[in-house]
């Protein structure tokens, strides 16, 4: 899906106020995985491969807001406690990074908006700033875009280093998981599905 695909779903939509920001909100963290693969592309670029970090999310965003005719404006803290989640099944802590989100206004009224995450709405955010919450600029931008680059890609170094680790553990014969009489016993590829989609790790990752 391109940009324009999804700014003309939400003009299609008839949609409007927050129903509509909420709406765009979903759209983008729907077609968006977060990745660390590719910080170098466009928000445009991002969006139509359906994966980027968080500033091709919330700039993708507050592309198709703007193009709605709502008032929003990406902002960004360099500190926020992000909660703990798995990516790729690997177990991230909760850890303290870097964020940008949007920040949207409709008939005077203020509303964080960010789509890294499905279960955030208008005015609900799945993180907590911990510095000061700053407008996004040409500055931020210029270092951002850089820095983020270098920063995501000894992210994704590591990622790929834990996978790694963790594919030596999905092994049935050394599992030491006792649940015999659970029905995914010894089938590891069943067991990480099944604790992938409750939020939780298997056995042998924890």
């Amino acid at each position: 899906m391109k940009i324009s695909d999804a700014i003309q779903q939400c003009h299609e939509s008839s949609l409007t106020g927050w129903v509509l920001v909420g709406y765009a909100q979903k759209l983008v963290s729907s077609n968006m995985t977060y990745s660390y693969s590719n910080s170098l592309d466009s928000p445009e670029e991002a969006f139509e491969k359906g994966r980027g970090y968080c500033w091709h999310q919330a700039s993708a965003l507050n592309i198709i807001l703007s193009a709605m005719n709502i008032n929003s404006r990406i902002v960004h803290a360099n500190r926020n406690l992000i909660p703990a989640c798995v990516f790729e099944r690997v177990s991230i802590r909760e850890h303290v990074s870097g964020h940008a989100w949007c920040r949207v206004s409709i008939d005077g009224v203020e509303k964080d908006v960010c789509p890294g995450y499905k279960d955030n709405e208008p005015g609900i955010i799945h993180f907590k700033p911990l510095s000061k919450v700053k407008e996004w600029g040409p500055i931020i931008d210029f270092f951002s875009y850089w820095g983020s680059a270098m920063v995501n890609a000894a992210r994704l170094k590591k990622i790929n280093r834990l996978k790694k680790r963790n594919k030596e553990k999905w092994n049935p014969d050394t599992c030491g998981c006792k649940k015999k009489s659970c029905p995914r016993y010894k089938n590891c590829e069943a067991c990480k599905n099944y604790h992938d989609a409750r939020g939780g790790l298997p056995y042998c990752e924890r």
